[in-house]
């Protein structure tokens, strides 16, 4: 049963259908391909832990990323993501979530859910937030000047 999949640097752009026959799946990385839309069978895969889609032509992420209940690491940079779906943060388990490089200007108010961030990270290998090179509003980057806990604060006030 295979619990690994690596198709980094393979030119496509989706995922047949037969690929929701992957319910054992922990681990999946699609870098480095040409993917706009994260294809729907992956939201079926219900063990993923680990979702690598950085370098890809993401535009967005869609409400079904909700569905991935033990996800623990999602990264998505490098790509060309404008805003983030309020039901990420419904990902609890989520301990790193790196949106660096994408074109994103806020961050959902309930993202003060997601209680396993544990700061803003710089270093790729950090667990927690990675939201640099993004056009975020002035409050948010004056917010995230400080830390992690003080933008949750922050949009749990708003």
């Amino acid at each position: 049963m295979k619990t690994v999949l690596s198709l980094t640097n393979n030119k496509i752009s989706g995922l047949p259908a037969s690929f929701t026959s992957l319910t054992c799946l922990r681990k999946l990385n699609l870098s480095h391909n040409k993917i706009v839309h994260i294809p729907g069978c992956i939201y079926t895969m219900k063990s993923l832990v680990f979702l690598h889609l950085a370098c890809n032509r993401l535009e967005c992420i869609a409400d079904s990323i909700a569905a991935l209940v033990e996800l623990k690491i999602l990264i998505v940079e490098g790509n060309e993501i404008h805003s983030l779906p309020k039901m990420i943060c419904s990902l609890r388990r989520l301990e790193l979530l790196n949106v660096d490089f994408n074109d994103i200007q806020n961050v959902p108010q309930e993202m003060h859910q997601l209680s396993r961030l544990e700061k803003l990270a710089c270093h790729p290998l950090d667990k927690g937030l990675h939201i640099m090179q993004n056009p975020l509003q002035e409050q948010i980057k004056e917010v995230l000047e400080a830390d992690l806990t003080t933008l949750f604060n922050y949009l749990k006030s708003n």
